[in-house]
């Protein structure tokens, strides 16, 4: 398989939707895709777990994608699960089937990055100039995102989606003029708090609709524009056919997505409603374009929500940011002379880690380790995916004192070799750094690892000249013989 060949996986609370691409001189070229309608949404029960027939389709669906991305190198994919494994109760072990299924790790992304790599995929492909609103329907949740040409500004994941619209109020795919109207006025409750946020300020130049749900309806209107007043008389049409089972027939919508589509009408014409929204156009592209390109580095690399989120949380924890800095320089500059290849996607983790590892002083001093683990564990982190925040609050909390082998050993083995890396770095930077003062760069020590140990060397004098540096180091290197797979020698 070319090394230019890249994979994105979406497990959609609807379909399950893989998409391969090749880069060259010529741009990307899509060379193959894999769609499986799961239904994974429709398939959570009232204690929300995944029923077993869902269950059974989801890794069936995976087994089959995993064929085609054995050839693929991990760092070249990267496979993502939206709402309905965000909230399923037994979604973890689903997971755990799931990557043994397909042979590469599935990450669980936030309703936030969601919704960022949405309108990325969109926004590329279409060449948005304008501002823009994007809305995505999914099975599960809906994003909109307002954004100004290829930057989202505004960045919303509502709690509902086609699957659990219809659900709470198609049950078994019956459909009344009055279900109808109750599901349209519950969308508009869950919508009316978002309202001021997207029609005060500058107004938007159009309105995108991506996902199965939008390309839909287009198929059923057989056009590319869907109006205000098609919705509505969709709407009546629906309450004529009476129900779900009968829309295949009927307007030719296809069987595994018949059950969800009223639901899913319903959100758009709340939205429309709330929004003040007359027309819109069906793009082609959502979640998968926007999770290839974030992969192949080809969106705009001067927006990274992570960063806004990361100087939120220090403006709101005051954390001192010229710390934060050196620390960072200090635990980059030992962790690139080291061998471990920190998968492209994660790289900036470790600097995010450093940022933040002093947040935990907004509840004490002491324990601040444990402290800023547990905020960004439990933190509203928009760009983050759940594993990068647990990995991020699993560095803060490896800076100091007891390492934490356990929680390295619980992520996917696929990282564990450059996790323990990266905490070994930052734990260096925030103990060589106790002084918050600047050190020279000529003063920084060199490190590599041989088999086992990490060899950490400073510059001629520098110990003998730093003696609560050199007693920390023995305490630490007595932590990594007793605490960890590694030993640390330093001279």
């Amino acid at each position: 398989m070319s090394e230019n060949t890249y994979a994105a996986l979406d497990l959609g609370s609807n379909s399950f939707h893989l998409l391969i691409a090749r880069a060259d001189s010529d741009g990307i070229r899509v060379v193959d895709k894999i769609k499986h309608m799961v239904r994974l949404g429709e398939g959570l029960d009232d204690d929300n777990r995944i029923d077993e027939a869902a269950w059974a389709r989801g890794i069936a669906a995976l087994t089959q994608m995993g064929q085609r991305l054995a050839d693929i190198p991990e760092d070249h994919c990267r496979a993502v699960g939206t709402n309905t494994l965000r909230v399923a109760a037994n979604g973890d072990a689903f997971l755990a089937a799931g990557e043994a299924a397909l042979g590469k790790p599935i990450e669980i992304i936030s309703g936030s990055e969601e919704a960022a790599l949405i309108y990325l995929g969109i926004s590329a492909h279409n060449h948005f100039t304008e501002r823009s609103l994007v809305i995505d329907i999914g099975g599960g949740s809906t994003e909109i995102i307002l954004g100004e040409g290829n930057t989202p500004q505004t960045l919303r994941s509502l709690t509902i989606g086609c699957a659990n619209m219809a659900k709470r109020h198609f049950p078994k795919g019956k459909i009344t003029k009055a279900a109808i109207k109750k599901a349209c006025d519950y969308a508009g409750t869950i919508i009316e708090p978002h309202i001021r946020t997207y029609l005060d300020g500058e107004p938007w130049q159009r309105v995108v609709l991506s996902s199965g749900t939008a390309k839909a309806i287009a198929r059923v209107l057989k056009s590319d524009h869907i109006s205000r007043a098609d919705l509505e008389t969709l709407l009546d049409k629906l309450a004529d056919i009476g129900s779900a089972d009968k829309l295949p027939k009927k307007l030719g919508v296809d069987d595994a997505r018949a059950f969800g589509f009223t639901g899913g009408i319903c959100i758009l014409a709340a939205l429309y409603q709330h929004l003040c929204i007359a027309d819109a156009i069906v793009s082609q592209e959502a979640l998968r374009e926007g999770v290839l390109l974030d992969l192949m580095g080809r969106g705009d690399s001067s927006y990274d929500e992570r960063d806004a989120t990361t100087r939120a949380l220090q403006q709101r924890f005051g954390v001192d940011t010229a710390q934060a800095e050196r620390v960072a320089a200090l635990a980059t500059h030992l962790n690139r002379q080291l061998p471990e290849k920190t998968p492209s996607r994660f790289v900036p983790l470790l600097h995010y880690a450093a940022a933040l590892h002093e947040i935990g002083w907004a509840i004490a001093r002491h324990d601040l380790d444990k402290h800023g683990a547990y905020i960004l564990k439990n933190a509203d982190m928009p760009g983050y995916s759940r594993l990068m925040q647990d990995i991020t609050a699993l560095l803060v909390k490896a800076q100091k004192r007891k390492i934490p082998d356990k929680d390295i050993a619980a992520l996917p083995e696929a990282h564990h070799a450059w996790v323990w890396q990266n905490a070994l770095a930052l734990r260096l930077a925030v103990l060589i750094q106790r002084s918050r003062n600047p050190i020279a760069a000529i003063d920084y020590p060199d490190i590599r690892r041989f088999d086992d140990t990490y060899r950490l060397r400073f510059p001629d004098g520098y110990l003998a000249a730093h003696p609560l540096t050199r007693a920390d180091l023995q305490e630490d290197q007595a932590l990594w013989q007793a605490e960890s797979p590694y030993k640390l020698d330093f001279e």
